[in-house]
């Protein structure tokens, strides 16, 4: 069972259902994410995925650190030249949404998961209240009129309960845990979450009215009343829906609806 957990990425196999896609991987490389860019200042195409089975220097929002045993999850990044004309870089953090709802996508079609992925606003999935995804959106302009987008996820597959560092045992899951231990096809997931990455993409261009509504369809937070850092501010409230580029709405005690481009440490007051 283990050696089916730990199983390497099989990139031919990834190559041959994503024919058009530069794919990129390593066994063991620092950062998913600062490879991409690096290939990106490279002049490589809108697309490349880069894929590995271990990083030794994962990072999540913030510089907060990603830690994974190698061959159990999937850690990918990819890269994207939006086309200013259909979204411009003012929009650019529609892709943060777009990822998400591509990983409740590759989720819902998981063999024996039966719990329903949710959305955590700004940048987690959730599985039965319990983090099992995080996804970081890193951009740059290249120049004045050009930019590239990174969008890195990394998706708890089949980590077992005491692969977990105790202090996250109670607030973190795995797929392989909700299924009840079933292994997760590493490889098929990826060709899944980046196909879907692709269909999500265009939508944060072309219909995201609809994005925003599936996306506080599947919110974790939805109704709850919440607690926020906003640029060292903590705020409170009950979230109530989001705004017109998928910022957080925030119903205060007092009455106020506040827009909430971007925090640190939401987290659940009460339900």
């Amino acid at each position: 069972m283990d050696y089916c957990l730990s199983a390497p990425l099989d990139v031919a196999r990834l190559r041959r259902a994503l024919p058009d896609r530069r794919v990129e991987y390593a066994a063991r490389m620092g950062s998913t994410n600062d490879e991409a860019r690096r290939l990106a200042g490279e002049g490589a195409p809108d697309g490349t995925a880069v894929l590995a089975d271990e990083q030794t220097a994962g990072r999540g929002r913030r510089g907060a650190r990603w830690v994974s045993p190698a061959g159990r999850n999937l850690m990918v990044s990819v890269l994207r030249r939006p086309d200013p004309a259909l979204l411009p870089p003012e929009r650019w953090s529609r892709l943060t949404l777009a990822a998400a709802l591509a990983g409740t996508d590759a989720l819902d079609g998981t063999p024996g998961l039966l719990v329903r992925a949710e959305v955590k606003w700004p940048n987690d999935l959730y599985l039965s209240g319990k983090k099992a995804a995080g996804i970081l959106v890193e951009s740059a302009m290249d120049s004045a009129a050009a930019g590239h987008v990174v969008i890195g996820a990394g998706v708890n597959l089949n980590l077992m309960p005491a692969d977990f560092p105790e202090e996250l045992r109670d607030t973190a899951t795995s797929v392989w845990i909700e299924t009840g231990g079933r292994p997760v096809d590493r490889t098929a997931f990826a060709i899944a979450f980046l196909s879907a990455l692709e269909r999500r993409c265009r939508q944060a261009s072309e219909d995201f009215p609809e994005m925003l509504r599936e996306a506080w369809d599947r919110s974790w937070l939805s109704g709850k009343n919440i607690r926020l850092l906003r640029a060292g501010q903590e705020l409170e409230g009950i979230a109530a829906g989001l705004g017109p580029e998928g910022e957080l709405r925030l119903r205060t005690e007092d009455g106020r609806v506040l827009s909430i481009a971007s925090a640190d440490l939401v987290r659940v007051v009460r339900d």
